[in-house]
């Protein structure tokens, strides 16, 4: 909030794909919420996809999705904000839990964790299946073990070629 409070009476502007939130920076360093304003100190235009990494996507990810947002207005409000925003941890949990209590959210997320996790595993086993038929069936890729062969085999080949080259070279030259 310090850090922010140097940046005291700015407006930044947040466009996300639902709508405008508008927020301007107090004496004090918090982020009071405004209606509208006409020319913001700072824009950020946030897209559907990085919002969606944003929320709900691992360190990498979401690092990829706020180098993605477009920032028009003060560069040195929006690296301060960038900075803090990699600091900030949602605790979804403890805000599910005002709502329907700390046992509920505590299984709702326990459930909501098992289900991602599910999802996860599922998506990698249909690629992993998806490869095999791929390269097994259908013969339409090589697996690893097929290309290693034929990447030797190539090795071998252009060897015996260059072996060729330098022999008829050497030829050349004596006859």
């Amino acid at each position: 909030m310090a850090e922010l409070a140097r940046h005291s009476g700015k407006v930044i502007l947040l466009s996300l794909p639902f709508g405008q939130l508008f927020f301007e920076i107090a004496p004090e360093g918090s982020l009071l919420a405004l209606t509208n304003v006409d020319a913001p100190s700072l824009e950020l235009e946030v897209s559907p996809e990085a919002l969606s990494a944003l929320a709900g996507g691992p360190g990498s990810l979401r690092e990829q999705a706020m180098k993605s947002v477009k920032i028009t207005g003060d560069a040195d409000l929006a690296q301060l904000l960038g900075r803090l925003a990699g600091q900030i941890r949602w605790e979804y949990e403890e805000d599910l839990a005002r709502f329907i209590g700390d046992a509920p959210a505590n299984f709702a997320v326990r459930q909501g964790k098992k289900l991602i996790s599910a999802g996860k595993s599922a998506a990698t086993d249909l690629l992993d299946n998806v490869i095999e038929y791929v390269s097994e069936e259908r013969k339409v890729l090589l697996n690893k073990r097929d290309f290693l062969i034929r990447k030797n085999e190539l090795s071998v080949l252009r060897d015996a070629v260059d072996r060729l080259e330098k022999r008829i070279q050497f030829l050349e030259r004596k006859g």
